[in-house]
């Protein structure tokens, strides 16, 4: 009885099935509309236009709209041609073409897709609403300068769930105060709105209270050059001005999700929940020329929002007195964002990037904003046009003819299961129009909140530097800002400056060591840790390039280790692709910066596939070694190999683990004079995660156990736990590379 009162009511219900490529509404019945009642369905399947001329949607149903486009014709005014209706009409597509008069929204309507003028008016009073979400964000098309929207809209800005600083603006004019719109008037709903905190906040400015947490949302004052904390939101509008011309402004806000309490805490914390959520503002859409008055003084800078509800191609925007470059922060690196910076100074319609691995392109979304830069001192200003309009996200199709060399030097945390974050990274490009000096064709860095990598040329950071076709001894300064007691992994990609005999070298002025660049194509990476406690290992000029007109080395290490062996330290290398080596010098040192030679030995130079040296040291001392080889060309040039490490112990009763940095996941734990029986081998994290285990059987009082550790071990810190059932545990730190 149950199933069948259910058909019934189905029944009872109207659906209509639309398939048509066009369905039109003409005039339609007396009353001249469409009208859905309770329970009815309008389902509309595939690209269908659904033209409603001279007439009305009168809307307590249900649409489903598939791709399809509202389509309004015809020459009545809003007395007939209009949106009504208890129910939220949800279209794709929304197209006005009135010969005359408009279309009028009277109840809510949400557009996904792209919002259309052609031709007439539309009056949205307050029920439209452009969507964003994870899937699109609705777009205005360009405008025609004969049509108005009149009223305001409601423009949503969906914001994925990662606790980061963002650049944002809302593309409307007359809007809410911030309060309402980005704080959803202080009322909790999931999903939509954010907190906007400050230490100690006034009853009545509209401010959250945070815990542990600062200032979340800043503007930018052109005259101090600075962002200044943002202390009241309901006496601050999203857009400042009402003159109808670019009066929406950018700011600089930290959006840790919606309003849910739990958000709150210290920015970096990333064990606190991950939301998603929807900013969204009432005002009037922005539409034709919108001109932004820039800073007046040569290499200031402009906070700039969006001004149009649709993605803008920089390409297309012009500038008067302002360097074709803008700066976005993109909150994918690191952990809270960081700037990146994108040009195209030689206007061929290709951008550069200072961080290669950003998504952000050319193209600036609905909602965000941007830096701009002025060239001279003098009037300068920014201006954006119906044409400046773009429908869909930018790709690199084209390049040009003759490009540009260019070497790409990327930031990365890396973690102990070897995953990495893409922190920051900056961009070198070469070519004889450039000057080697630094001028407004170089972009400066703008300094983020966790680590910053930048070219160092005459005291300035650089986020991008160009300078004329590398010549002999050339030099890029790296400068890495912000690091902390971690690895860290240096990832160098050229292209286009590959030149007969023409070498780089990455050096580490901590180490000492050199790594060879390949100057083409494949990406050159180099990781390297930073000590707690040791301010050397973080000095920020600790790694530059050197460029040398030299014969390529003509070596490749493979592997180096060093074990121990009963008269001494056995050190062992090799290499492949050798040619025209004259011979290998072996290095030592005991804290591994400082090395000395202790060895040589004559290269073979037979051309094999592979060649494998040993070399024994004999005066090892007690204590921490560190070994490198130093491969010697016929020429003079020289490369060095990793460094590696062995220990020695200074007593003779006790258990020793080495090396203790770990290069292909094998260790030896040596026993001396220790009793025979059964040991137990712990490996832990350093949280205190066990991962590995495994029991060997002592034979003798001297003893070496090599263990081969599992292939997957993440690089990182572990302790190596020794124990035999009535003695005391070892513990050792060692290090996985």
């Amino acid at each position: 009885m149950k199933t069948e009162k259910k058909i019934k009511q189905v029944r009872n219900q109207y659906i209509i099935l639309i398939l048509a490529m066009v369905f039109v509404m003409n005039n339609v019945s007396a009353q001249k509309q469409l009208l859905l009642t309770k329970g009815s369905y309008l389902v509309l399947r595939g690209n269908v236009a659904l033209v409603t001329n001279n007439a009305a949607i009168n809307n307590n149903g249900t649409i489903v709209p598939g791709i399809a486009t509202f389509y309004f014709t015809g020459n009545s005014d809003t007395a007939l041609s209009y949106v009504t209706g208890t129910s939220i009409t949800t279209c794709t597509n929304l197209t006005v073409n009135k010969s005359s008069y408009g279309v009028a929204i009277k109840s809510s309507v949400h557009v996904t897709n792209v919002l259309k003028m052609m031709a007439g008016n539309l009056y949205p009073d307050s029920a439209l609403t452009l969507i964003s979400d994870s899937n699109n964000t609705a777009r205005l098309a360009s405008v025609p300068a004969t049509c108005f929207i009149n009223g305001k809209t409601i423009v949503q800005r969906y914001i994925p769930a990662h606790r980061a600083w963002r650049l944002l603006t809302a593309p409307v004019t007359s809007s809410n105060n911030i309060y309402n719109a980005w704080q959803n008037g202080g009322v909790y709903t999931p999903g939509i709105g954010t907190l906007i905190t400050v230490p100690s906040p006034v009853t009545g400015d509209g401010m959250d209270a945070g815990i542990n947490s600062n200032y979340s949302m800043k503007a930018f004052n052109q005259n101090t050059q600075s962002l200044v904390n943002v202390i009241n939101t309901k006496s601050n509008n999203i857009s400042p001005t009402n003159n109808g011309s670019a009066d929406n402004a950018g700011y600089f806000i930290f959006v840790r999700g919606d309003r849910t309490a739990a958000t709150v805490g210290n920015p970096n914390l990333t064990a606190l929940p991950l939301i998603n959520t929807t900013l969204s503002s009432a005002g009037n859409l922005q539409t034709q020329t919108q001109t932004f008055a820039a800073a007046q003084v040569a290499g200031q800078y402009s906070l700039i929002g969006n001004p149009y509800a649709s993605p803008v191609d920089f390409n297309n925007v012009s500038r008067s007195n302002v360097i074709k470059r803008f700066y976005v922060w993109d909150p994918t690196l690191n952990v809270v964002g960081g700037y990146v910076a994108l040009d195209d100074i030689t206007n061929s319609g290709t951008f550069s990037k200072s961080v290669a691995a950003s998504k952000q392109t050319n193209e600036i979304q609905s909602g965000q904003a941007f830096f701009v830069q002025t060239l001279s001192t003098g009037a300068a200003s920014v201006t954006f046009n119906e044409n400046s309009k773009s429908t869909t996200s930018n790709t690199r199709v084209f390049r040009p003819q003759n490009a540009v060399g260019s070497l790409v030097t990327n930031l990365y945390l890396l973690n102990q299961d070897s995953s990495t974050v893409l922190a920051d990274g900056t961009l070198a490009e070469f070519d004889d129009q450039f000057d080697s000096a630094v001028n407004w064709q170089d972009a400066n860095k703008i300094s983020n909140v966790n680590e910053a990598i930048s070219l160092l040329r005459d005291n300035k950071s650089l986020a991008i530097e160009r300078r004329p076709v590398i010549a002999s001894n050339d030099t890029l300064f790296l400068k890495v800002a912000n690091q902390t007691a971690r690895s860290y992994q240096l990832e160098l990609i050229a292209s286009n400056i590959a030149q007969p005999n023409l070498t780089g070298i990455l050096k580490d002025n901590y180490l000492g060591t050199s790594t060879p660049l390949n100057m083409n194509g494949a990406a050159t990476l180099v990781n390297y840790n930073v000590v707690s406690g040791d301010a050397a290992s973080a000095a920020s000029n600790r790694f530059m390039i050197v460029f040398n007109n030299t014969s390529p080395l003509p070596v490749t290490f493979i592997n180096v280790s060093a074990s121990k062996v009963d008269a001494g330290i056995n050190v062992k290398w090799t290499v492949t692709n050798e040619v025209n080596i004259k011979a290998y010098d072996i290095e030592r040192s005991i804290d591994g910066k400082n090395f000395n030679k202790i060895g040589n030995t004559k290269a073979i130079n037979n051309n094999l596939s592979s060649i494998t040296y040993n070399w024994l040291d004999e005066n090892h001392q007690n204590g921490n070694s560190y070994y490198r080889i130093k491969s010697i060309a016929a020429d003079g040039s020289f490369q060095y190999s990793q460094v590696v490490e062995v220990v020695k112990n200074t007593t003779t009763d006790n258990i020793s683990v080495y090396p203790t940095l770990v290069v292909d996941k094998l260790i030896n734990i040596e026993f001396n004079n220790q009793p025979s029986g059964v040991y137990k081998i712990n490996l832990f994290t350093v949280s205190g995660q066990m991962i590995y285990s495994k029991e060997i059987t002592v034979a003798g009082s001297n003893y070496t156990q090599s263990i081969m550790l599992p292939a997957s071990l993440a690089k990182g810190t572990y302790e190596v736990n020794i124990t035999k059932e009535g003695s005391a545990a070892i513990t050792e730190k060692i290090i996985i590379q």
